[in-house]
């Protein structure tokens, strides 16, 4: 009796202690306090060191996407040796069960830059420089072209352009995340010969006014000379860019208020940071500047389009008191006399309330004559010739209009004892300018546009009493240009 009651007591005792050392043995519990997936480079590393509720008793086992990496250790280093997702799991064993863990690692691909075969181009042409590049699909890139210690441009494809020939050193700098790769690539610009004037004349709009001898192109007096002779609209542009290709001297005429030209380089002027690029020689008041616009040939079909025009940014931009201005013009008639004969055109604009009249030119035939006694159409607005001179009968050439309307912004100011003379203008590319308001990066441009955009006023200092008059188109506050050059181009 007494050996069974010990027996029974001794497996009471042994069931008590078993059960208190299987107790110790907790079930592992592992956490951490990154949820995110973890993104690395090639060449970087991570330590992964993950809690763990319990240590007694733990067996440890790494696995990378699957296959067996290390034991033993709590603790484990991650290598970024190629680029991919990698699954890190962790799982820890005891007697009192079994947890796992799993980290997610994505290796970015690395960023590799090429800049191979960069072909040669002309002095004062616009060469599009695209690298090869490939590497992460990140949004955050940024871009850096630099030749030497200066920077030529921050976008994925460099619009390259020299008004100098050599061999230039390109150095491409990526960076995506944490990344950044430097590649080099050389381009050699080959010497070319271009005229400085913009003289290809693309199209002529002038503005009448009153009593001005109009000159196609040149000096009124040329007409004197029987340098210039009646042209059909066509043959006028040649015309024009012909002389104008020979001599940057010869004045272009653009009139009254909406007046305009637009005229083509033989070459992309080169926006060179800083620095002014184009001179432009005009006949103006300093409160009366022209509007300037230039256009670079992006798509390089040979024309200006409407998406490629910018704004160059004067002490007038933004002043305009009517955005949308329009005047159009009507041919009405023409009287002669025994001396003299006399052009009528009728105007109106496109306000609510329009304002309009009508504008009388007249000349003296001995003004119209040449030395050699030929009758010239010297004062006739362009497009207009005395066809029948015994009959004193007047008629249009071919592709000129009786009709036409001039359209632009319109400054509306006093010009009171403003005198015109000749000037200089310097214009900065890097001022150019969107619809918005907002700047541009051109690398250059290859058409430019000049026009009246001042409506200018006065008032009669001798009869104070008589108010504002409307100066617009008379003949001293004309606009004339002439010489357009690329300031970089020195021969």
């Amino acid at each position: 009796m007494k050996r069974i009651t010990f027996l029974t007591l001794l497996t009471v005792v042994m069931f008590f202690i078993f059960s208190c050392r299987k107790g110790e043995y907790f079930a592992p519990t592992i956490s951490d306090t990154g949820k995110d997936t973890i993104v690395l480079n090639i060449g970087d590393k991570t330590i992964l060191a993950p809690d763990i509720n319990s240590l007694l008793g733990n067996t440890y086992k790494w696995l990378v996407n699957g296959t067996q990496v290390a034991t033993g250790n709590i603790n484990y280093t991650f290598q970024a040796t190629e680029a991919g997702n990698f699954d890190v799991v962790l799982k820890v064993t005891s007697w009192g069960g079994t947890d796992e863990y799993a980290y997610k690692i994505f290796v970015e691909r690395p960023i590799v830059v090429s800049l191979d075969n960069i072909p040669s181009v002309s002095m004062c042409e616009v060469l599009e420089v695209v690298p090869t590049i490939t590497g992460p699909d990140r949004r955050d890139y940024e871009y850096q072209w630099s030749i030497g210690d200066s920077v030529i441009g921050k976008k994925r494809t460099l619009s390259f352009i020299s008004f100098l020939p050599g061999n230039y050193e390109l150095k491409l700098r990526v960076t995506a995340g944490k990344q950044s790769t430097t590649s080099t690539g050389s381009v050699t610009v080959k010497q070319a010969q271009y005229v400085r004037n913009a003289y290809t004349l693309l199209e002529y709009l002038p503005a009448p006014a009153r009593n001005h001898n109009w000159s196609i192109i040149g000096a009124a007096q040329n007409w004197d000379f029987g340098s210039e002779f009646p042209l059909a609209y066509n043959a006028f542009l040649a015309k024009a860019s012909e002389l104008r290709k020979q001599n940057a001297g010869p004045g272009l005429l653009l009139g009254s208020w909406g007046g305009s030209a637009t005229l083509r380089f033989d070459h992309t002027v080169v926006n060179v940071p800083g620095k002014a690029d184009i001179e432009l020689t005009a006949i103006i008041s300093n409160l009366d500047p022209p509007a300037v616009y230039v256009a670079y040939d992006r798509n390089k079909n040979g024309k200006p389009d409407t998406d490629e025009w910018y704004e160059i940014k004067n002490k007038d931009y933004g002043l305009e008191d009517l955005p949308a201005y329009e005047m159009t013009f009507t041919y009405d008639s023409t009287l002669v006399d025994t001396r003299r004969i006399y052009t009528y055109y009728s105007w109106k604009d496109n306000q609510p309330e329009p304002s309009k009249g009508q504008i009388m030119n007249q000349k003296t035939f001995s003004s119209s004559l040449t030395y050699t006694g030929a009758f010239s159409v010297r004062g006739f607005f362009p497009g207009y010739n005395m066809i029948d001179v015994a009959t004193k009968q007047v008629g249009l050439l071919d592709g000129w209009s009786n009709s036409f309307t001039r359209k632009g912004k319109r400054i509306t100011r006093d010009l009171s004892s403003a005198g015109q003379f000749s000037q200089k203008l310097n214009i900065d590319l890097d001022l150019a300018v969107n619809s918005k308001g907002e700047a541009v990066q051109l690398p250059g441009i290859d058409f430019i546009k000049v026009q009246k955009v001042v409506y200018p006023f006065a008032r009669d200092i001798f009869n104070p009493g008589a108010g504002v008059l409307d100066a617009n188109m008379n003949e001293d506050r004309m606009l004339s240009v002439s010489g357009i050059l690329d300031m970089h181009l020195k021969n």
